[in-house]
């Protein structure tokens, strides 16, 4: 039998390094190419070995250094064998940079005339007098040629360019000539699909046959459709090998849902409404019109409601929809008892960051509030507006939301009152720091009317509860009658700050202090809650749970509130 005697395991000598004199790109960049650095925990590293890194060292620096404008460096280097291995160390005096001299750009081709273009070049990121820097020189010929693109110029390219470096007179000069080719636009659209009119289907479009071809308008027409909820599956493309007169067609294939009824059903617990469920209904495609009807059924301990909603997207259907609506609401709260139905009809406008919408709603609603009754029919046209900015609306992380809202009706036009009513809510979010966020939101309203008596208590206004004024119960403040029952009021002031503290990914703790007033007159006594809660994040927002003492009731009362939703 042969013995093999066992090689003991080879370990490298260990390196040091250390760069001094440069800092932040630089340093970065010299650490990425010095291979005495990159080589430096290699087990089968030796001494011959380190010392050859060594010697390479000062051109690996040189060429780290060079892309950014500093040609002529002066490096001190040092290597020091120790009892635990090697040293290195490199001092770096980068001496003077090259400085950019000229820079010439222009547009030869039928591209020479566009302004796009044009501003392309006036934004060339080097300029007389920086340091050359040889990545944002790539970067401005890639914005050069994506601009091009972007205009409909799919041949564009340099037919010269060229970067001129004088080390002796430490400057630099730039030198392109991009030749844009002819410029191609939208054609006509190509799709066999059924499933929407064609004269639908083109107002979707975000871009007009004629305008110059740019391919990322189709990967935004792809995400409009997708949004429509319409199809399981969008595919569009230019069809660049056919273009007719510098025309290209555009080809949409569009898939059906296998199912167009959708149903949702849940079961959960708000302290306003008490256990509730929830089960609503969508088509969401009627007809080839692209119409939609929804429908939505809630039974809770406190609060009952169903409604229907018929949508037909109007003029750009992207954001346009005229909604009729029918609904039911049944509420108790105290010693107030309520049913509402209406009717309406509504245009409203959503946009990626404003909204708004006007309507008529004819209103039937009785109602019980303490010892008095009564029976209100309205015909209400309204009139909202607003905008939300933020960086993510689910979680905010600086961001702001405001509205307002006028509605009103006329005794004997429909209706067996005058009133007219304003409103306006906001709410802001800031995180000066990572880790903390500052809420803040308010609502204030008016309501010009006789008598509140003669408004339904849909229409007063109350406050208390979840989000409104913490640590008081649901619609627990207003005015009251000579029995004691809050029956509601004329006018509404809240306001809520809160410091929000993020602990970990997704869950956070938070202080906050409310303060507000329903009234019937301005003489306005404000109630005040303060408390603290836990908020956990998920993918449809948060979820709030907020312990509140109502600090201006004798006793401080405590009150537990859970709330979920996204921030704004």
């Amino acid at each position: 039998m042969l013995f093999m005697p066992q090689l003991p395991a080879f370990a490298g000598v260990k390196v040091s390094v250390v760069v001094e004199g440069v800092s932040g790109p630089l340093y970065a960049n010299v650490l990425a190419r010095l291979k005495i650095y990159l080589h430096r925990e290699n087990e089968r590293l030796g001494d011959r070995e380190v010392r050859r890194l060594h010697r390479q060292a000062e051109n690996d620096i040189r060429s780290a250094l060079a892309p950014f404008g500093y040609y002529q460096p002066q490096i001190t280097t040092g290597l020091i064998k120790e009892d635990e291995g090697w040293r290195a160390l490199y001092i770096i005096e980068k001496g003077e940079p090259i400085l950019v001299k000229k820079v010439e750009c222009s547009i030869v081709g039928s591209g020479r005339n566009s302004e796009q273009l044009s501003a392309a070049v006036a934004s060339f990121p080097l300029n007389h007098g920086d340091i050359l820097d040889q990545s944002l020189y790539e970067k401005g010929k890639k914005q050069l040629i994506n601009a091009a693109l972007d205009e409909g110029f799919l041949e564009a390219g340099f037919v010269e360019q060229a970067l001129r470096i004088n080390i002796e007179d430490s400057n630099a000069t730039v030198h392109l000539v991009i030749q844009t080719g002819p410029q191609y636009v939208f054609g006509q659209i190509r799709s066999e699909q059924k499933v929407l009119r064609p004269d639908l289907l083109r107002r979707y479009l975000p871009y007009k046959p004629g305008d110059p071809y740019n391919p990322s308008k189709l990967f935004e027409l792809q995400s409009i459709l997708y949004r429509t909820d319409y199809f399981s599956s969008v595919v569009a493309k230019g069809d660049t090998d056919h273009a007719v007169d510098l025309r290209i067609p555009v080809s949409i294939e569009l898939t059906p849902p296998a199912h167009l009824n959708k149903y949702s059903v849940g079961l959960g617990y708000a302290t306003d409404t008490g256990i509730r469920g929830k089960l609503d209904w969508k088509n969401r495609l009627f007809n080839s019109k692209g119409h939609k009807m929804s429908a939505s059924l809630l039974v809770a301990q406190l609060e009952n409601s169903f409604s229907l909603f018929y949508e037909i997207p109007r003029d750009n259907p992207r954001y346009e929809t005229f909604i009729h609506g029918l609904t039911y609401q049944d509420q108790r709260w105290d010693d107030t008892n309520t049913r509402l139905i209406t009717a309406s009809v509504k245009r409203k406008y959503s946009g990626p960051r404003y909204l708004y919408s006007f309507g008529l709603e004819l209103r039937d609603e009785v109602y019980d509030v303490g010892n008095t009754s009564g029976d209100s029919t309205l015909l209400i046209p309204s009139l909202n507006g607003g905008f939300i900015w933020a960086d993510d609306i689910l979680n905010t992380k600086n961001g702001l939301q405001a509205s307002v809202g006028l509605l009103g009706s006329v005794d004997g036009v429909a209706a067996d009152a005058s009133f007219f009513q304003v409103t306006v809510g906001g709410k802001a979010i800031i995180s000066p720091t990572e880790k903390f966020r500052l809420i803040g939101r308010g609502s204030l309203g008016a309501t010009y009317v006789d008598s509140i008596d003669s408004l339904p208590p849909s229409l007063r206004f109350y406050t208390g509860g979840d989000s409104s004024i913490r640590g008081y119960k649901y619609k627990s403040i207003g005015t009251r009658d000579e029995s004691g029952t809050v029956i509601g009021g004329r006018y509404l002031v809240v306001g809520s700050i809160e410091a929000e503290r993020i602990v970990k990914d997704y869950w956070s703790v938070a202080g906050f202090w409310d303060v507000g007033s329903a009234t019937d007159d301005l003489q306005l006594d404000f109630y005040q809650g303060i408390g603290v809660g836990v908020r956990i994040r998920l993918p449809f927002g948060q979820i709030r749970l907020d312990l509140a003492s109502a600090i201006t009731e004798d006793g401080n009362p405590l009150r537990l509130h859970l709330t979920v939703g996204g921030d704004l």
